[in-house]
């Protein structure tokens, strides 16, 4: 390119996220919810207002701030288990 020549303007790519496509739900059926209980003879992580939370059979077993830290933990705890 040149010295005053006109760049043609980018045409923007769509942006790629590694979600599944979710169907829609049908009457009755109830969709993936975070007031579930945790479920019983595994660990559990998610996060909630930004801290990272890990159940064990449903019992708390910490809060993290960092993703890789709660992953680790639960990781440890599975591993446990056995």
């Amino acid at each position: 390119m040149l010295l005053g020549e006109v760049r043609a303007p980018k045409r923007k790519e769509p942006e790629v996220t590694d979600k599944q496509p979710v169907p829609p739900r049908s009457r009755g059926e109830q969709g993936p919810s975070t007031d579930r209980p945790a479920q019983r003879g595994g660990v559990q992580v998610r996060e909630r207002n930004g801290i990272w939370q890990v159940n064990v059979d449903g019992k708390f077993c910490g809060d993290y701030q960092q993703k890789e830290h709660a992953l680790a933990a639960a990781a440890l705890h599975k591993v446990s288990l056995r």
